[in-house]
């Protein structure tokens, strides 16, 4: 198992990492005269905190060797039945925990098709992808629910100290989850099982109960994020971070974390979420057309995977 873990984080991925955040500030700093503000620095710590809460259970589950496209599906099916709860006089905690729970629940469902059925996680999850995206519209039957101001305006919109509560609660999640997957007897099974399930197995390690759980876990980081957004804007929108799956995964990926798992750490992905976050922000900032900046994402997914397999020692075969 201890060979396992030394494979948590190699020091030249996170100094590549660094030196990829350099490189950006440096290029569009030059690009435009708004980058290298205070205030765009701050918007851009608002913009990663809701993908970066994803990222936190992506890089989880994707430890354990696992995978969940479903994410932002589920984020936005949290919100909705959150909202809808609050547009029918519900409290607004009590509507916010049931969202949690129906994200959980959502989370459990994937878990049933990955580990109780054996389906590939790509091909089980791109399903319930689909599947949560229309609950989210079933919920509202296809239309926006405005909220405006509620008990979590402002995780979504406050500031603490000059600061986005938002980021806030993203860096106090992260570092938190950093901690337990680093030193936490669970943390390190997770490591191992993406190292070497069978091995695992034999050492009489409840591997599938812990990849189950890793689904659930991931879900309630993505109804968080959900949750987040919704009081980020007072509205609920059934296709809210359509598509943000494909840059989260890109980021986690970009930061070290491995498809077949067993690699990587928060740290990495931390530094991926934001180099993601630098590049979105300095692309708008630069004045690129929308459909460049498509590009540009698609680009970035497909070297985040290239790395991948060169870091495994190869690619597809």
């Amino acid at each position: 198992m201890k060979m396992v873990l030394i494979k948590r984080q190699g020091s030249w991925t996170i100094l590549g990492l660094l030196a990829t955040l350099l490189i950006l500030a440096i290029t569009f700093t030059l690009a435009s005269p708004y980058f290298l503000t205070h205030k765009n620095f701050l918007n851009i710590g608002q913009a990663i905190s809701i993908r970066g809460i994803i990222a936190i259970g992506l890089t989880i589950v994707m430890i354990t060797g696992g995978l969940d496209l479903s994410i932002a599906a589920v984020a936005a099916a949290a919100g909705m039945i959150a909202a809808t709860l609050i547009n029918n006089h519900v409290d607004g905690t009590t509507a916010a925990l049931v969202g949690l729970l129906g994200a959980a629940v959502l989370g459990a469902i994937n878990g049933t098709i990955v580990v109780r059925l054996h389906i590939n996680p790509i091909i089980a999850t791109l399903g319930t992808l689909l599947f949560f995206r229309g609950l989210a519209f079933v919920i509202s039957g296809g239309a926006n629910i405005v909220i405006g101001v509620n008990t979590w305006s402002s995780l979504g919109r406050g500031f603490l100290f000059g600061i986005p509560v938002s980021l806030i609660f993203f860096l106090l999640l992260i570092i938190l989850s950093y901690l337990i997957m680093r030193y936490s007897v669970t943390g390190n099974y997770l490591y191992a099982i993406g190292g070497n399930s069978q091995a695992c197995r034999n050492a009489g390690i409840k591997v599938d109960f812990l990849r189950y759980s890793t689904y659930i876990v991931t879900a309630i980081f993505a109804g968080l994020a959900g949750l987040i957004l919704m009081s980020q804007s007072g509205t609920a929108l059934p296709i809210a971070l359509s598509g943000a799956e494909l840059d989260i995964i890109a980021a986690v990926i970009l930061g070290g974390i491995s498809l077949s798992g067993g690699r990587g750490s928060l740290f990495g992905t931390f530094l991926g979420v934001l180099i993601i976050g630098v590049i979105n922000n300095g692309l708008i900032l630069s004045g690129v057309p929308i459909y460049w900046q498509l590009v540009a994402r698609g680009f970035i997914l497909i070297v985040a995977v290239t790395l991948d397999g060169l870091r495994r020692g190869g690619g597809y075969r």
